[in-house]
């Protein structure tokens, strides 16, 4: 693929001393037409920025650590092919770091080639959130409270349990809260939702695997306990015993830039 449009996105509280964003954006101009988010104008004193849900480009650049691209992702009008630049803390979904990107970019708009990686959709009722591109978590309103749940998965009654709350992630979030709940790694390209419950009072309730075409349902037991939904850590909204959550595979996946694989190189720099 060729990108003949470009946006370039910056993380809210980005810091950049060596100027690498103005830089990208200087080289990019004279190529490409180039859409900046507000942050990525004001860093390079534009008075034209382009809010992100307004971005219909080729191709996304996006500045900062995974918390900047699931926003981003989130707020994109369409799917776009994405390129992570590392100016954040983690980096998972981040391919390089923006003194590298600088020297390549010249060949990655030229031709690239995308991946796909599954997200998954969430419904509460029959109103659709936003898809997760690496999680979706359901717990108490109020911390260290106690409620109690119930999973279905393709209609057939898979567990009860009280806990604090549950986790449901991709493969790709399964290194992210799932991961820090006791769940399990999974291979990006493993096609599959993790279910893990969040302190159980339990101890037969363990985290589960399911096959990604599976449409699960979540039901809350308690009528004293207020719960919520949070997607990927950005969007969030309260859930109660009248409601019923379904978790599925998303229809549109998320567009990488594809580099080389790298997912167990990252798994052993990133987490020991």
């Amino acid at each position: 693929m060729q990108a003949k449009s470009v946006g370039i996105i910056s993380r809210l509280d980005v810091k950049d001393p060596k100027s690498l964003i103005p830089a990208f954006v200087k080289h990019l101009s004279y190529k490409v037409k180039l859409s900046l988010d507000p942050v990525t104008a004001s860093l390079c004193g534009s008075n034209e920025p382009t809010e992100i849900d307004e971005m219909y480009v080729d191709l996304v650049l996006i500045f900062g650590g995974d918390g900047t691209i699931l926003r981003s992702l989130q707020l994109l009008p369409k799917p776009t092919p994405i390129m992570g630049i590392n100016m954040g803390e983690v980096g998972f979904l981040t391919v390089t770091d923006p003194e590298s990107a600088l020297y390549m970019i010249d060949d990655i708009i030229s031709n690239f080639e995308v991946v796909e990686r599954q997200r998954m959709a969430v419904k509460l009722n029959e109103y659709e959130l936003p898809c997760a591109m690496n999680e979706a978590v359901v717990i108490t309103s109020r911390p260290a409270k106690i409620s109690q749940f119930r999973v279905y998965v393709d209609g057939k009654f898979m567990e009860e349990f009280r806990a604090d709350g549950i986790v449901f992630a991709t493969p790709t979030g399964s290194t992210a809260y799932a991961m820090s709940a006791g769940g399990p790694i999974v291979d990006p390209g493993v096609d599959g939702i993790i279910i893990v419950p969040l302190a159980p009072y339990k101890l037969s309730a363990r985290p589960w695997v399911v096959p990604g075409r599976s449409i699960i349902k979540l039901e809350l037991l308690r009528e004293d306990k207020e719960s919520m939904v949070v997607v990927d850590g950005q969007y969030m909204t309260s859930v109660t015993t009248k409601d019923v959550l379904t978790f599925t595979m998303c229809e549109n996946p998320a567009l990488f830039v594809k580099f080389h694989d790298k997912f167990y190189d990252l798994v052993r720099e990133k987490l020991t």
